[in-house]
């Protein structure tokens, strides 16, 4: 696809059905929006989970991606908008986003989805949330998520590395605002290695979803992203790794100004197609 049918591929995108609603999870609720292709069949699932360091963004932030993935790969997306602070801090987040794919693949049907067929995706913190549901999942035998997209997400709450030190400030995300988001979100006391928070640190990585990561060369969170590209392979789950050098954290979310960012939301789209068809992600 060339760079005038990517712009116009991104900016014409077009989805039947988006309806806002609240899933009564464990007597709590917890407000989706459905994006819903038009299909006679059960569409499988992207749940997707929005960045903004836990504490910003929400269902219209990230409101084109969703679309997008739903017209170009023929599957519903529901968008978590989780609880935040201050109200309400880590866990939070973590157990609506839970909570809300487990409804989903408990009672999807019922909507028309095809819950067997689930993935999750999300940048940033959102991207975070997304390797925690997959690793919860499998440690509580719960929804069989095939697949993970992970976005430029956070992984190590503690990292030291190359990344957080070259791009910690004058890139987009700096490390000052990385470290007001983690103390907004999260109470005193609770230590950042937690798996729920890092990811990164969980003890197994085993028998989790197959994943496409992408990460981005000019942002503090791009070697964690690496680094968990590397783990993952290692423990035998297939993953695809790619990172768009000269790229800013959360660059996705400009596909109109940026080419590369077209070609990124293009990768996503193909990876979830190719995985919803059984084929697995591109290489």
């Amino acid at each position: 696809m060339n760079v005038a049918c990517e712009r116009q591929a991104v900016r014409d995108a077009v989805v039947m059905h988006v309806n806002d609603l609240t899933l009564t999870t464990k007597g709590r609720p917890v407000p989706v929006r459905l994006y819903r292709p038009a299909r006679p069949d059960p569409a499988p699932v992207l749940m997707f989970f929005h960045g903004g360091g836990w504490v910003a963004g929400d269902l219209d932030t990230h409101d084109s991606f969703c679309r997008v993935m739903c017209e170009w790969v023929d599957c519903a997306v529901v968008a978590v908008h989780y609880a935040r602070p201050p109200e309400h801090r880590f866990p939070r987040a973590v157990e609506d986003c839970y909570a809300a794919t487990e409804w989903i693949a408990l009672e999807g049907a019922g909507l028309g989805l095809a819950p067997s067929r689930i993935a999750v995706a999300g940048g940033g913190s959102g991207g975070g949330l997304a390797a925690v549901i997959c690793q919860i999942a499998r440690d509580l035998e719960g929804p069989d998520i095939g697949f993970q997209l992970l976005l430029y997400p956070v992984l190590d709450c503690l990292a030291r590395n190359r990344s957080r030190e070259q791009f910690a400030e004058g890139f987009g995300l700096t490390a000052e605002m990385l470290d007001w988001y983690l103390g907004q979100y999260v109470p005193s006391g609770v230590p950042l290695a937690h798996p729920w928070l890092s990811p990164a640190r969980d003890v197994c990585f085993k028998d989790l979803p197959a994943a496409l990561i992408i990460t981005a060369g000019l942002d503090l969170l791009r070697d964690e992203g690496r680094a968990f590209a590397r783990r993952l392979k290692k423990a035998g789950v297939p993953v695809h790794h790619k990172e768009y050098p000269g790229m800013r954290h959360g660059f996705i979310n400009y596909p109109a100004a940026e080419p590369q960012a077209r070609r990124a939301i293009l990768l996503c789209a193909e990876a979830l197609s190719a995985h919803f068809k059984g084929a697995g992600a591109p290489a």
